[in-house]
């Protein structure tokens, strides 16, 4: 009779891994020009592709469309590699693609439905890290026209200035210039310009005055450890000294932002993002890998206002390998880390060929 150690299954090794993604298009007429601002360049995926096959793996291109199920039926890869943003633009849409894989029984990167679905839906969000007690601005959110009946006592209440943003977007969609809100013309232009543009609920959320700071996070449960930080600022700080990472910065990166490694932050404030974007990491249940925003407030408090469950991985113009290359590493390493931590999570054995 075999003992029991004998008969568990041993993991195969992983041979061939496929990468999920959505490829940049452009936009029909009608469409905002942001409807596909999530998705990837394809220099993007090649640069993928060519870090995962330096570890001897081979890699199966996987576009997401009609054709990808039985693409991957017919081809299984061993392993997937998840960077898809999903298609359409409801809140389920970075779901889909984990979905399909848990039910195809293909292991992958990445975070899981649940969380995904929950981290793109900012309200969701919101409440979830303040019921976790992860420091967050006030929001409220406006399903409708009625809700907007009683924005002045926004105002009169709470003397704020405010940020309108769509309530299930990423990649800065929906957050313009002009998206902060001083009195309650604004913020009604605000809330009806992403009813239109984007056909989604809008959250209204108490804008941040201070430094913003984006930290990585790698790993999983107590293993998970932070990649690095960096601070967000502007080249050629505004007039009234406002500073919004918009939509148009992000799109003129090279000559509008200014990116600062860790040593440009103060030490305890660097202490505190670390331990908030940890903490923000393990109260949405992420996985493998995360990029965590936070602002500061009038008072000095660090609170998150985005998370990153995909982060961007472009070599040439995410954040998230700017700020590991500002905190001394590199692209091939970041793909290794992100790699072995999923393998980890699955009991994968790691070859490096």
């Amino acid at each position: 009779m075999e003992d029991k150690e004998s008969s568990q299954e041993v993991p195969l090794p992983v041979k061939v891994i496929g990468i999920a993604f959505n490829l940049k298009r452009p936009t029909s007429e009608g469409d905002p020009d942001d409807l596909y601002e999530e998705y990837d360049s394809q220099s993007t995926v090649d640069a993928l592709a060519k870090e995962i096959e330096s570890f001897g793996f081979k890699t199966l291109l996987c576009e997401q469309n009609e054709d990808l199920p039985s693409k991957l039926a017919n081809q299984r890869p061993d392993f997937m590699f998840n960077i898809a943003e999903g298609i359409g633009t409801e809140r389920g849409r970075e779901s889909q693609i984990p979905c399909l894989l848990e039910s195809l029984r293909i292991p992958y990167s990445g975070s899981d439905p649940v969380s995904l679905a929950i981290s793109l839906d900012k309200y969701l969000t919101n409440v979830v890290l303040s019921r976790e007690n992860v420091p967050v601005p006030f929001m409220t959110l406006f399903r409708s026209e009625d809700d907007l009946r009683n924005v002045d006592m926004l105002f009169q209440d709470n003397n704020e200035t405010y940020i309108a943003k769509p309530r299930w977007e990423g990649s800065s969609k929906g957050v313009f210039r002009d998206s902060i809100c001083q009195n309650p013309n604004e913020l009604k232009r605000n809330v009806l310009r992403i009813f239109e543009r984007y056909r989604q609920p809008a959250i209204i959320e108490a804008f941040l005055p201070g430094i913003e700071i984006t930290a990585g996070i790698v790993g999983n449960g107590r293993d998970a450890r932070l990649l690095g930080m960096m601070k967000i600022s502007e080249r050629k700080p505004s007039d009234d000294g406002v500073f919004l990472y918009s939509l148009e910065h992000k799109r003129d990166w090279l000559e509008c932002i200014l990116y600062e490694g860790p040593e440009a932050i103060n030490e305890k404030v660097r202490r505190e993002a670390a331990m908030i974007a940890l903490d923000a990491f393990h109260a949405l249940e992420l996985r493998d890998i995360a990029r965590i925003d936070m602002r500061m407030d009038g008072q000095g408090q660090l609170k998150v206002i985005d998370i990153n469950p995909l982060p961007g991985l472009s070599p040439y113009y995410s954040d998230l390998p700017i700020l590991y290359s500002l905190s001394g590493g590199n692209y091939h390493d970041l793909i290794s880390q992100i790699l072995r931590s999923a393998f980890n999570r699955y009991g994968l054995p790691w070859l490096e060929g």
